[in-house]
């Protein structure tokens, strides 16, 4: 997925290099490249390769002086339900009721007596392969024996590529509307994932029109508390006005340089004036390559405001 990358840093007139650091020589690599900054556009075709990038991120944040984009907390989060989970319980930030069990016999005890339909989320998965419902008590007990057992994959992932001795249940909830919001930089877009079936997600069914500014203003809150700047958070809206967090993370599904934000049939996006406190809507394209020439525009920023701190000091 670097390719989006070379395309933004091309139109933009940026310089850049493609760097590999999933070699024994990765740290070489880093230190002799002369980058100013790092896209990161980690791998989860694989638990290995999320892992390896998880591991060196990390620890090149920890060497400091190194900016690094997305921030490494939201991509160490991006793409496991667990870690998701308990981000946003450990802050507050109401999302729906979820249970992680490590334990075979408490999760076969807890599906004795749970509220059917439940739903089952895999660690990894998007596009809801990773995601089953599951309205008999047997069939739940027989596929918590499988993640406890066998282990677990979705079909987007290696057949060896199990999860195992681990398993996430969570509330199911019944006619929900479903926003999808980002925010990259400080600009915002935001559209409805028409559900289909089951689904919101995997539907390919959108609908656009003007947010609503309480979901804005919930999507600025959440970023602004984990000092986000690409992230997507997938909102479910019950049939009480509750906001959910469904879905948190730092990359996600977009098709090419699709406009996601559309007003009157004017795509565009979201910014909040500080002065006002208010959202407007401000027409343009600004989706460009998978939405890497807005994540690069932002790092230049990064750079630049780096610089000026640098000159005064």
């Amino acid at each position: 997925m670097h390719w989006h990358y070379i395309a933004a840093c091309r139109e933009l007139d940026v310089s850049y290099k493609v760097l590999d650091i999933s070699g024994p020589d990765w740290l070489d690599v880093v230190e002799q490249s002369g980058c100013d900054a790092f896209l990161a556009r980690p791998s989860v075709q694989s638990s290995i390769w999320k892992q390896m990038y998880d591991e060196r991120l990390r620890i090149l944040a920890s060497a400091g002086g190194h900016i690094i984009f997305p921030d490494v907390e939201s991509l160490w989060l991006w793409e496991s339900k667990r870690k998701m989970h308990y981000w946003l319980a450990s802050h507050h930030i109401p999302h729906p009721k979820t249970w992680v069990f490590y334990n075979r016999k408490s999760a076969l005890e807890f599906a004795d007596a749970c509220a059917l339909p439940i739903v089952f989320k895999s660690d990894m998965g998007s596009g809801a392969s990773g995601v089953m419902i599951f309205r008999d008590r047997s069939d739940l007990k027989r596929h918590i024996t499988l993640c406890f057992g066998k282990g677990f994959t979705t079909y987007r992932r290696s057949p060896k590529d199990l999860e195992f001795n681990s398993i996430l249940l969570q509330e199911y909830l019944p006619d929900v509307k479903e926003w999808r919001m980002v925010r990259i930089g400080d600009s915002y877009f935001a559209y409805e994932k028409v559900k289909q079936d089951d689904f919101h997600s995997g539907s390919h069914k959108f609908h656009y029109e003007r947010p609503p500014d309480k979901l804005l203003d919930f999507v600025k809150h959440v970023s602004e508390v984990g000092e986000f700047r690409s992230i997507d958070l997938d909102l479910f809206i019950t049939s009480c006005g509750e906001i959910l967090v469904n879905e948190l993370q730092a990359l996600f599904g977009q098709q090419g340089s699709r406009e996601i934000c559309r007003v009157n049939d004017v795509s565009g996006r979201m910014i909040f004036d500080e002065t006002t406190g208010e959202w407007a809507f401000e027409p343009g394209e600004f989706c460009r390559n998978y939405m890497c020439n807005l994540r690069v525009q932002y790092v230049l920023s990064l750079l630049e405001a780096r610089s000026i701190i640098a000159e005064k000091a």
